[in-house]
């Protein structure tokens, strides 16, 4: 009698040893489809990506203008004016 309870207790721990932690919840799924779904890069968020973006076209959109400014004699005065000027 005791050896056939033995015998049923280690057989259900046996059974409940062999299950294991199965899950086959929708979030789990969602979890291992897609681990990181906030990252658009491997450090970035969405958001991240498109300030870094505007700050881009902001800063090479500025170094345009310089440069034009450079190219086209706009960033110092003229040599054409009447009066002397200050250096």
């Amino acid at each position: 009698m005791k050896f056939r309870k033995c015998l049923g207790v280690s057989a259900l721990l046996g059974a409940i040893a062999l299950t294991g932690c199965a899950s086959t919840s929708p979030d789990a799924m969602s979890v291992r489809l897609e681990p990181s779904p906030e990252l658009s890069t491997l450090y970035e968020r969405p958001s991240d990506v498109y300030n870094n973006l505007a700050l881009m076209v902001d800063e090479n959109e500025r170094m345009f203008w310089e440069d034009l400014g450079r190219a086209l004699y706009w960033d110092r005065p003229s040599r054409l004016t009447p009066e002397p000027l200050p250096r």
